[in-house]
C-alpha cells in the first residue's frame, strides 16, 4: 500500500512540474513605462520618452510598433530588450510588441490626460473665528 501512495504522489509531482514549465516558457513580459501623459489643453501634443523593456524565453525577432504606423519604430534579434522611444502623440494610442509572422506577443495603451486644476475653496463670511 505505501508504494502505490508513493507511485501517486510522484505522478502528482511530475504533472505539476510540467504544468509549471509549460506556463512559464508561453510568457513574454512587457514593461513600459509610463503608460500615461498629461497636457494642459485637449487636443494639443504630448512628448514622451517612452522606456520599453522585455525579456523573452526564446531567441526570436522581435518589433515595437506603435498603433496606425505602417512600419516598426525598431526591431531586435535579442533575449532581453531595453528600448528608449520618443513619441509625440495627440490621442491615446496602442504599443505592441510583435514577432515576424505578426503574432502580438503584448499591448499596452498609452493614454492622453487632460490637466484640470483643482477647484479652490471659496472663503464665505469674515476672517474671524470665535474658537
Amino acid at each position: 500500500m505505501p508504494s502505490n501512495a508513493i507511485k501517486l504522489i510522484q505522478c502528482m509531482l511530475l504533472l505539476a512540474l510540467t504544468t509549471s514549465f509549460y506556463c512559464q516558457g508561453n510568457s513574454t513580459q512587457v514593461n513600459i513605462k509610463p503608460k500615461t501623459c498629461a497636457v494642459l489643453e485637449a487636443g494639443s501634443p504630448c512628448h514622451l520618452t517612452l522606456k520599453i523593456s522585455y525579456r523573452l524565453e526564446a531567441l526570436e525577432q522581435t518589433c515595437i510598433w506603435v498603433a496606425l504606423k505602417e512600419k516598426p519604430e525598431q526591431c531586435f534579434d535579442r533575449l532581453s530588450v531595453d528600448h528608449l522611444l520618443e513619441l509625440t502623440l495627440t490621442k491615446d494610442t496602442q504599443v505592441q510588441i510583435k514577432d515576424l509572422n505578426n503574432k502580438v506577443l503584448d499591448e499596452v495603451t498609452i493614454q492622453i490626460a487632460t490637466y484640470q486644476p483643482v477647484n479652490t475653496r471659496k472663503r464665505r463670511g469674515l476672517n474671524w473665528n470665535l474658537l
